[in-house]
């Protein structure tokens, strides 16, 4: 159910290896929101989750991608499940957030520089209306590091902004965020949409059961970032509403829930590389109920105390997550380099190795890079090798 709900069984492939748009709002149907994350050590995480669903190469995706935000403008960027993609028409379902944080509901250190710099965060808004869009580097005029995260004092007046709704991302370059007013990049008419709190909360509930199949509590609720207390009380009252089903999941100490009118039905998981941050293993506790895979992302452990790698993508095949792939793409020398790459105990069959090699070249070929190379460390390095090499 939530392989399948996720969009990532065979019968869910694009049947066009040409892609567009159609393609692009079928996988959000799926997924519902898309995290981006700047790491790049393979390729933007947004991007590896489109791939994993629709395939085509990295340049099309990109292109697609940008083309539906900020051409279309069929998708926006807000805080949903951290910085993500959502449909526009969807926005309405956040400005309880964006309430919330108007009201000083959003992290210490912005709501702190803005109750005690009014002044200047209206300039920049003003700065903003007057000049179009607009990079927080462009507006950093003066160079003093705020303590909080080092950023400017430009950009933590942006987040604010951005935030509460008054600015949304007109487009990026390099990857660099530019805003304007929000009532120069969103529709009048989904700008002025509005949804009440408990509405809006029970909606993205819902949702959440939707696109993850089926999901305890605490997975319905992180799904879309929402108040936990809320949440789990939003839950309660649609299952007492008949919209949400309470049932019990094998090997689960706690009941899951899903949508009312949900199917289940035999399917087999694609053979592929996943994003860290893909929306089905994102919440690290639900990866390890589904499939007894403890998962720690290990960018931020020094190198010596990394037990498994940089960058390192859980592999899906015939329904399990079989093994660990650190990955890192060399655009220069047009390498796809694979570092380290471990099984998961127990769960190494037939045709894992196969596949495993098989998925790697398609990702080097969607990187347009030309060749990979499988270094020493892990229990399947040398399989692998063999397997490459043949």
């Amino acid at each position: 159910m939530a392989i399948s709900a996720q969009g990532l069984d065979h019968k869910s492939s694009p049947v066009s290896t040409r892609l567009d748009i159609r393609h692009l709002r079928r996988a959000f149907k799926q997924f519902g929101v898309l995290q981006i994350d700047a790491v790049n050590a393979v390729a933007r995480s947004h991007l590896l989750v489109l791939r994993s669903r629709l395939g085509g190469s990295h340049n099309a995706l990109l292109e697609l991608l940008d083309d539906a935000t900020y051409k279309r403008r069929e998708l926006i960027e807000y805080w949903c499940h951290e910085a993500s993609f959502i449909p526009e028409r969807d926005r309405a379902l956040f400005k309880w957030r964006m309430r919330r944080a108007e009201n000083g509901e959003l992290w210490k250190g912005i709501r702190r520089f803005v109750s005690e710099n009014p002044n200047f965060v209206q300039q920049i808004e003003d700065y903003v209306r007057a000049n179009g869009p607009v990079s927080a580097g462009e507006l950093q005029k003066n160079r003093r590091r705020d303590p909080w995260w080092g950023w400017s004092d430009s950009k933590i007046a942006l987040e604010w902004l951005f935030w509460i709704g008054r600015v949304s991302v007109s487009h990026r370059h390099n990857f660099t965020r530019y805003y304007d007013l929000s009532e120069r990049v969103i529709s009048s008419e989904i700008l002025n949409e509005s949804l009440d709190e408990v509405e809006a909360q029970a909606e993205l509930i819902k949702r959440a059961a939707g696109h993850l199949g089926v999901g305890a509590a605490e997975d319905l609720v992180d799904y879309f970032r929402l108040p936990k207390r809320e949440g789990k009380q939003r839950i309660q009252e649609l299952v007492e509403n008949n919209e949400l089903l309470e049932m019990e999941v094998e090997g689960w100490d706690r009941p899951g829930y899903v949508q009312r009118g949900t199917k289940s039905a035999a399917v087999n998981s694609k053979s592929v590389l996943l994003s860290p941050f893909d929306p089905l293993i994102w919440f690290r506790p639900r990866v390890e109920r589904l499939f007894q895979f403890k998962y720690r992302l290990e960018i931020y452990v020094p190198a010596k105390k990394r037990v498994h790698g940089y960058y390192v993508l859980p592999f899906l095949h015939n329904n399990e997550l079989r093994a660990r792939v650190d990955v890192r793409a060399d655009t220069k020398s047009g390498v796809l380099h694979v570092p380290a790459v471990h099984s998961e105990p127990s769960k190494v069959e037939d045709g894992v190795v196969e596949s495993l090699a098989l998925e790697l070249q398609s990702l080097a070929f969607w990187r347009n890079l030309e060749r990979v190379k499988v270094g020493q460390r892990g229990n399947l390095a040398s399989q692998l090798r063999r397997v490459m090499a043949a």
